[in-house]
C-alpha cells in the first residue's frame, strides 16, 4: 500500500530549531541561520529569505535564551541569508560583515535582483547593510564564548565568511558547506562560483584543518565527513566532465545535452531542490569560456517543454477562436502532451494577442506545469514567461478579474511556501472581488484568502474562508483538501 501524499495546502512549519550543543542550535529552513549564546549575550548567523522568516527566528531565539541579541552575521551577501538583518538590527543586534560582502549587497545588488526575480521570487526592499565590516578576520566575544570570522577562500561566493566557535567545536560555514540535496554552485549570471583554479575545493579543504566536530552549514542537515566528501566528489565531478566537453569542441547546448544524458546514478539519485546538474555545467562552462560581458550567462536553456512548428501547424491550422484553441490546449494537457499544450497556447497569444484571455489562459498553464521540475530555479523558467503573460493580460485590461486572480492566487502561494508576507497577494484578490465573478472564481478568490490567512498563523480566519470557497462551488478540491487539516 502507497503512503498517502501530504496534503499540499496543510500549515506550514516554517523552519525548525535543532541543538547543536549546549550552546549552539541551527535553525533549519529552506536556509538556515545558527544561533551561539554565551554568558553576555547570542549571536544569530545568516537572517533567512524574508523578513517574516528573520521575525521567526528571533521567535525561535527566545524559547532558549532572553539574552540579548548581541551581533548578527552575514556569512555572504546572497539575498537569502541577509534579508532579516533589519529584524535583528531592529531588536539592538550590531549587524556585521566582511567588507567585501557589504560592497556586494550593493554593487552586485541589482543583477542579482534580476535574476531572481526571473526566476519568480519577490524580494521586497533591499536588505539591511551591516553596521560594521572587517576585511579577512576578526573575533567577536559573546562572554566566555568567542566567535572567530574567517575568510578561508572564494567558495559558491567570493566573500565567503565561516565562523569558528572553538569552545564548541562547531563551525558555521554559509554555503560554503551545503546539504541534503544537489548543491547550487554559483548563480549563472555572476563570475564566482564553481570555477576551473579549485578555489572552492580549496576553501573546503582548509575548513577542515580546524577538525570541527560539527559544520552548520548554509542549506541542509548538519554536516560530517559524508556529507562534505560527497560535495567534493560533486564539485570534481563537474569540472573534469564540462572541462572535457569544452576541450572537445562542444557548443554550450550540445555539452548540457551530452553531459545530462550520460550523468552517473550516485548524481541523478541526490535530491533537488535549488541547485541542479544543469546548473552546475552552465557554472563550471561560464568560467572556461571568455563572455561578451563579464560574468553574464547570456544562454540559459529553459526547461520548459516545447513542440515540434509542423505539429503545431497541424493542430491549430482549423481553430479559428481563442475558445477552441483552449478546447484543443485542455485537450493535449489531458493527454500529457505538455509541450504542444504549451505551444498551442502560445500561438493563441499570436493569434488573438488583443484577448486578455489568451494571455491569462497560456500564464495559468504554465504555472499549473511548473510541477514537472523539482528546483526552485529551474521552475523559474515557467514562472518567467507566466509573469510575462499575466502582466501583458492586465496591460490590456487593468480589471480583468481573471489574471486579477491568477496573480494573487500566485503571490499567495509563493508567500505561503516560503513564509513570507501574503499582503501583496491579497490586494489582487481583494480587486477582484469588487468585480463580477462565476461561481469558481469566487471559490479561487476565498481560498486563497484562507491559504493567505493560514500563512500568517490565522487559522480560524483560514478556515472561515475556505469553508467560503466551498459554499462558492462546493466541488472546488482545494479548498475541501485546506479544510480538512
Amino acid at each position: 500500500m502507497r503512503p498517502s501524499r501530504p496534503n499540499p495546502y496543510a500549515p506550514l512549519q516554517y523552519g525548525a530549531l535543532e541543538r547543536i550543543t549546549e550552546n549552539v542550535y541551527l535553525f533549519r529552513n529552506i536556509v538556515n541561520s545558527s544561533i551561539v549564546i554565551g554568558d553576555k549575550g547570542v549571536a544569530v548567523i545568516d537572517t533567512q529569505v524574508n523578513r517574516r522568516m528573520g521575525f521567526r527566528v528571533l521567535e525561535a531565539v527566545r524559547t532558549i535564551t532572553d539574552k540579548p541579541i548581541l551581533y548578527t552575521v552575514n556569512t555572504h551577501y546572497h539575498w537569502d541569508h541577509t534579508n532579516g538583518n533589519i529584524v535583528f538590527h531592529d531588536v539592538g543586534a550590531t549587524v556585521i560583515s566582511r567588507d567585501m560582502t557589504k560592497n556586494f549587497m550593493v554593487s552586485r545588488a541589482p543583477r542579482q535582483k534580476a535574476f531572481l526575480q526571473s526566476r519568480g521570487f519577490e524580494l521586497g526592499e533591499d536588505p539591511y547593510l551591516p553596521d560594521e565590516t572587517f576585511q579577512s578576520e576578526t573575533e567577536l566575544n559573546l562572554g566566555n564564548q568567542s566567535l572567530h570570522l574567517i575568510h578561508l577562500g572564494a567558495a559558491e561566493t567570493d566573500d565567503a565568511v565561516a565562523v569558528r566557535i572553538p569552545k564548541e567545536h562547531c563551525i558555521v560555514s554559509g554555503d560554503t558547506i551545503m546539504t541534503g540535496s544537489f548543491p547550487i554552485f554559483g548563480q549563472p549570471v555572476m563570475n564566482e562560483g564553481l570555477m576551473a583554479n579549485h578555489d572552492w575545493i580549496n576553501t573546503i579543504r582548509e575548513l577542515r584543518t580546524y577538525q570541527p566536530d560539527h559544520v552548520l552549514p548554509g542549506h541542509g542537515p548538519l554536516a560530517h565527513d559524508a556529507e562534505i566528501d560527497l560535495l567534493l566528489r560533486i564539485e570534481e565531478y563537474f569540472l573534469t566532465e564540462v572541462r572535457k566537453r569544452v576541450d572537445e569542441g562542444m557548443e554550450l547546448n550540445e555539452l548540457l545535452v551530452d553531459l545530462e544524458n550520460h550523468l552517473p546514478d550516485w548524481i541523478t539519485q541526490i535530491a533537488e531542490v535549488w541547485g541542479t546538474p544543469r546548473y552546475a555545467a552552465l557554472r563550471v562552462y561560464r568560467g572556461l569560456i571568455d563572455m561578451p560581458e563579464p560574468g553574464w550567462q547570456h544562454f540559459k536553456p529553459s526547461v520548459v517543454p516545447t513542440a515540434d512548428p509542423s505539429e503545431v501547424e497541424e493542430k491549430s491550422s482549423n481553430l479559428d477562436s481563442f475558445e477552441g484553441y483552449r478546447q484543443a490546449a485542455e485537450e493535449l494537457g489531458e493527454g500529457g502532451d505538455i509541450g504542444l499544450m504549451l505551444a498551442v497556447l502560445r500561438d493563441a497569444t499570436r493569434q488573438f494577442p488583443e484577448n486578455p484571455a489568451a494571455w491569462t489562459e497560456l500564464a495559468k498553464s504554465l504555472n499549473q506545469e511548473s510541477r514537472v521540475v523539482s528546483s526552485v530555479l529551474e521552475k523559474g523558467d515557467f514562472f518567467s514567461d507566466a509573469r510575462i503573460a499575466i502582466q501583458t493580460a492586465l496591460e490590456l485590461d487593468p480589471e480583468y478579474a481573471p489574471a486579477l486572480l491568477l496573480l494573487g492566487q500566485t503571490l499567495i502561494t509563493i508567500a505561503y511556501r516560503n513564509g513570507d508576507d501574503p499582503a501583496a497577494g491579497l490586494a489582487y484578490i481583494h480587486r477582484a472581488l469588487n468585480l463580477p465573478l462565476t461561481d469558481i472564481q469566487l471559490a479561487q478568490a476565498y481560498f486563497s484568502i484562507g491559504l493567505a490567512n493560514r500563512t500568517n498563523g490565522a487559522e480560524p480566519e483560514a478556515k472561515a474562508a475556505f469553508a467560503r470557497a466551498i459554499e462558492a462551488n462546493p466541488k472546488f478540491m482545494p479548498a475541501q483538501m485546506a479544510n480538512m487539516v
